[in-house]
């Protein structure tokens, strides 16, 4: 096993067949990983790429592009072993380095590729930007379903229609995402939330996924979320519940400079129980608005 073994996560919504190009080119690698010689492997075109890493480390590294509705989450992965031998705090250091060398540069190109999309604004001509774990499990059965019914179905239609609430906090982003990161903290400012437990974390160090027991009237249960996160957008899906069928949400974050940071909750649930739709949009309405309030005044207090 590797050294150092480190992997990120971040949905980019722009154009899959773009971020292929764009993150497949060498040059663009070079710049970002100078003291590293990445010699491609196997280009998957729209998949990815696999390198033999060389220079300041040696071993492999990868990114593939996993298409999620309007957009990709681009999954990276670097295996290592340092050339020289690192222990210790000095190898944590290492790592951290790494991971923020990458989110840095990651970042900055999620910023250039969804230029001009408005915060919580689904891309031109396409679904919305997150499905839920059921709903990919659904969907790996859809063939089968189609020759039944003959009629066509697209991934996650069932939680097409999502609710959407903006407030504006007076804070900056990485005030108001540190807020939404501590996981610990939700049973004091959000009212329906009663119990909290992270489960595991990602390699920078943030929630991956996270149980939670909730009352929230019409909502009440018990589910486990997996996160993905941004640097001003974290977006969510269901992985298990025992009412709720499916989940989706996000948070999407607009600096506004002094007068704060506009912040946009998208949800949509799909539960186990029947329920008319007018009433499912009602109670994800107070969800999505409570939560706003209390996080509003969470961060500013």
């Amino acid at each position: 096993m590797p050294t150092l073994d480190v992997s990120c996560d971040d949905m980019v919504v722009a154009d899959p067949a773009y971020v292929a190009e764009q993150l497949g080119a060498d040059t663009l690698w070079r710049e970002w990983w100078p003291e590293l010689t990445l010699t491609p492997t196997d280009r998957r075109g729209a998949q990815g790429v696999r390198w033999a890493v060389t220079g300041a480390a040696i071993g492999t590294a990868e990114w593939w592009l996993e298409r999620v509705r309007d957009g990709v989450v681009v999954h990276w992965y670097l295996r290592v072993d340092p050339a020289r031998p690192v222990r210790g705090r000095a190898l944590n250091r290492l790592r951290e380095r790494y991971v923020r060398q990458y989110r840095e540069r990651l970042w900055a190109f999620k910023d250039e590729a969804e230029t001009g999309r408005a915060a919580g604004e689904r891309r031109t001509g396409d679904q919305a930007a997150i499905v839920s774990r059921s709903e990919q499990l659904q969907a790996a059965q859809l063939p089968a379903v189609q020759s039944s019914l003959g009629q066509s179905q697209q991934r996650g239609e069932s939680m097409a229609e999502q609710t959407t609430s903006t407030i504006v906090v007076n804070a900056t982003p990485k005030e108001i995402m540190a807020v939404i990161a501590d996981f610990a903290a939700y049973p004091e400012w959000a009212d329906s939330m009663r119990e909290t437990q992270v489960l595991s974390t990602d390699e920078a160090g943030r929630p991956k996924q996270v149980r939670f027991k909730v009352d929230a009237g019409a909502i009440s249960d018990e589910y486990t979320l997996d996160y993905v996160w941004s640097r001003n957008e974290v977006t969510w899906t269901l992985v298990e519940a025992k009412m709720v069928k499916g989940m989706d949400g996000a948070y999407v974050l607009r600096e506004l400079g002094a007068e704060g940071t506009e912040v946009t909750y998208r949800l949509a649930v799909d539960i186990a129980i029947p329920m008319i739709g007018m009433l499912k949009r009602k109670a994800e309405k107070v969800i999505i608005d409570t939560a706003l309030k209390g996080l509003k005044k969470r961060v500013e207090s």
